[in-house]
């Protein structure tokens, strides 16, 4: 009997020191081949984890040897979305997945294909954008991205406009007072300083601002022939588009002048015609207190009227950028306040302001070139005039126009 239990605990301990040795093989076997030895073997939950990594590693064969990412523009508004161009090369590159990445953690999202949402939290932040390669190339493509806040139809908007520029002495100083406020507006360049100074319109439209036309040499466009008409407005848009990339959609008629002539043209090149509903008269005043009060009168929906030209007006600027923003005013170009308040500029019509009734209404007229010269009387109608409405006046006397 005894003997009988000796020879079953013998079996007992041969059996434990072989599944300690399986084991241990099986340990060794795992850690060589950095999988579940289980996983292996069979086709269990195991094997199928397994084959994901193995889906995961990627093909990096064929390198790519050019990495170059590019946004469309330099800049957008929370709530709207863009599609980046991605550009690789070798054509064969075996993987070219990117790895994205943000300056400011959650400012934007970007999908696997390239469209880029910012967020919420990246309002008022100017970020840079960072694609790498995940192909162990070691390549990388980075842009930077200003974003401003989205715009809510609900509040508050006015429009500032800028004539006559640029003049880089004073039009820079205006665009680091919009850049530090995150505020927008809209330059109509005279295409003659367009010409001279190229640079600063580039940075007008880098920095989201609304760049239009104001003619190339401000004559009156009511009073010139079909030839002379059409050389000032197609000269203006050849000069900005070269110094944008884009024409320009928005035009502000020197002296704020019209005819149905006038739009008839402008409606051939794609441009609406845009005036004002404010005049600050700053080329009168020549004053920045004046300048300030005046703008500061604004109301909702307003476009209004001053000039980047005029040192006088830097300080202005400086002023009433942030004290509007502090009131709850959005500072946004024409184009943009319109679309807000679901209102069209199509090309060949005449614009003055808008507002969340979208009710036409009577608005200022223009005034004479800082001369004293005079312009021949228009007629100022409602907000809006379609080319074939025939806007110029028949009346003797006239009005002061201001330089605008």
């Amino acid at each position: 009997m005894k003997k009988g239990v000796s020879k079953y605990l013998q079996y007992v301990v041969v059996a434990v020191v072989v599944v300690i040795l399986l084991c241990g093989i099986f340990s060794i076997v795992k850690r060589l081949t950095g999988t579940s030895s289980t996983g292996a073997l069979s086709k269990g939950e195991n094997g199928k984890k397994s084959e994901k990594v193995s889906e995961k590693t990627a093909d990096n064969s064929v390198p790519m040897t050019r990495l170059t990412v590019t946004a469309p523009t330099a800049h957008m508004r929370v709530g709207e979305e863009m599609k980046l161009s991605i550009e690789t090369e070798p054509k064969g590159a075996t993987n070219t997945e990117l790895k994205w990445s943000c300056s400011e953690k959650g400012a934007v999202k970007i999908s696997k294909n390239g469209v880029l949402v910012p967020a919420a939290g990246g309002a008022k932040k100017t970020v840079k954008i960072t694609a790498k390669a995940t192909d162990g190339s070691g390549l990388s493509s980075s842009f930077d991205l200003r974003i401003y806040p989205e715009i809510d139809p609900s509040k508050p908007m006015v429009a500032i406009t800028m004539d006559d520029g640029p003049n880089p002495d004073t039009t820079e100083l205006m665009l680091d007072v919009l850049e530090e406020n995150y505020a927008k507006a809209t330059f109509f360049c005279l295409g003659q300083n367009v010409g001279y100074y190229p640079d600063t319109v580039k940075r007008e439209y880098d920095l989201g601002m609304e760049v239009g036309t104001h003619t190339q040499s401000h004559k009156q466009l009511s009073a010139l022939s079909s030839s002379a008409l059409t050389e000032e407005i197609e000269t203006a848009i050849e000069v900005t588009k070269e110094a944008t990339g884009v024409a320009p959609l928005l035009m502000r008629p020197p002296y704020g002048a019209f005819n149905a002539t006038v739009l008839e043209a402008a409606k051939s090149h794609g441009l609406c015609a845009v005036n004002w509903s404010l005049d600050t008269e700053d080329w009168k005043t020549k004053n920045a207190d004046a300048t300030y009060r005046m703008v500061m009168t604004a109301t909702d929906g307003d476009v209004v009227l001053l000039h980047d030209i005029h040192e006088y007006n830097v300080d202005a600027v400086r002023r009433f950028v942030p004290d509007l923003i502090a009131e709850g005013f959005q500072l946004v170009t024409v184009s943009e306040m319109y679309e807000a308040r679901g209102e069209t500029l199509e090309p060949g019509t005449i614009h003055y302001r808008t507002d969340p009734t979208t009710e036409a209404s009577e608005e200022t007229t223009g005034a004479a070139e800082e001369d004293g010269a005079k312009a021949p009387t228009v007629a100022w109608g409602n907000q809006t005039t379609s080319a074939g409405e025939d806007s110029s006046s028949t009346e003797d006397d006239s009005d002061d126009f201001s330089q605008d």
